[in-house]
């Protein structure tokens, strides 16, 4: 119907220069030119018909609570305030001046954080990074939480987990094998890296993370480190997340509901990233591969992504894996946090099998 009447306007658009053109001949061609640039049509804004709008509606629909409930939840001890702000009020406040960025493992002042600063920005990536300089850094969160428009937020792990769960569940117990974890590009290159693992020679990803690539090093955690009958370790679940999609890859057999999970994880980045309770379609935007290798490592499959279906699932020797797009945030509000607000709300959509 849409298209229908977009051809309609513009027909009687044409028509109407038409008739102008015949009555008028002599109209300066600046006057016609203004007569046509006031009729042009403005593009229609994101609404329900939209990759975004449909690909929203496909996860309220796919949402669904897990049949069993959490009675048990680990969470750690550490919490933090987070401070808020612009990075480059922040520098011009310091009285540092944008110059050449530069990876600094170790940061031991103000300059190696501005330089640090630019190379990761540049880059659009998120980083952390120890200071080993207590006093400069007391100077410089001082003045960063006393700048007009800082914001304060409850911070780390631990306690923004907890609040997540205190939120959904009455019932706080600790339990002590860890069964899960959450990952974001760095951490899991990282984790390879660290014992040569697929793809451990890239120094860092490019652009978005190549989505055969993590899911063979997501396999290999879970076939090398993971749960076994000759292993002590539980691991049997890895929920990785980047700015532009999510994989959660279980052993099978141990974990329900990952369907639902990994799109209750994407869509909440959407939703805390813009402060909004709902995904606001025309807030956010569908930057995922479209198509994509499941493996590198082996023969994989290609996978094309309908955002009317937006999880896709495939399996490799006895593992699980459920890829969603997120929609990501045009004018972000907020995005501290966001990693440990993913992972606690796909774990809380996501069905523990017990095994006695």
């Amino acid at each position: 119907m849409a298209l229908w009447r977009g051809s309609a306007y513009a027909g009687f658009l044409a028509l109407a220069v038409g008739c102008v053109l015949l009555l008028e001949p002599q109209l300066p061609g600046s006057a016609l030119r203004s007569l046509w640039s006031s009729l042009q049509l403005a593009p229609a804004p994101p609404g329900p018909g939209s990759p975004e709008g449909r690909l929203a509606a496909a996860w309220d629909a796919l949402i669904v609570r897990p049949a069993r409930r959490w009675r048990r939840v680990a969470v750690g001890v550490n919490a933090c305030v987070d401070v808020v702000l612009s990075g480059v009020k922040l520098l011009e406040a310091l009285g540092l001046s944008p110059g050449n960025g530069k990876d600094h493992t170790i940061l031991h002042s103000r300059n190696d954080l501005e330089e640090a600063f630019i190379h990761f920005m540049g880059k659009g990536v998120a980083a952390e990074r120890f200071f080993s300089d207590k006093e400069a850094f007391h100077d410089i969160a001082q003045i960063a939480s006393e700048l007009p428009g800082a914001q304060h937020y409850v911070g780390g792990n631990a306690a923004l987990i907890g609040q997540k769960f205190a939120a959904n569940s009455d019932l706080k117990q600790v339990f002590p094998a860890v069964t899960s974890l959450g990952l974001n590009e760095q951490e899991l290159l990282f984790l390879s890296q660290a014992a040569s693992g697929p793809h451990s020679s890239l120094s860092s990803w490019n652009g978005v993370p190549d989505v055969g690539m993590v899911s063979d090093i997501l396999f290999w955690i879970l076939k090398e480190h993971g749960r076994s009958k000759s292993r002590a370790s539980d691991l049997t679940r890895i929920h990785f997340h980047t700015l532009v999609y999510h994989i959660l890859a279980t052993v099978d057999g141990h974990w329900a509901n990952q369907l639902a999970a990994v799109a209750a994880g994407a869509r909440v980045a959407g939703t805390q990233a813009c402060a909004t309770e709902t995904i606001d379609a025309s807030r956010v935007s569908l930057r995922a591969p479209r198509e994509f290798m499941t493996s590198h490592s082996e023969a994989g499959s290609r996978i094309v992504i309908d955002p009317s279906r937006p999880v896709a699932e495939w399996h490799r020797e006895g593992v699980s894996f459920h890829f969603t797009p997120v929609l990501v945030c045009k004018d972000p509000v907020r995005t501290v946090g966001l990693g440990d607000a993913i992972s606690a709300e796909g774990l809380f959509y996501s069905e523990a099998r017990p095994h006695y």
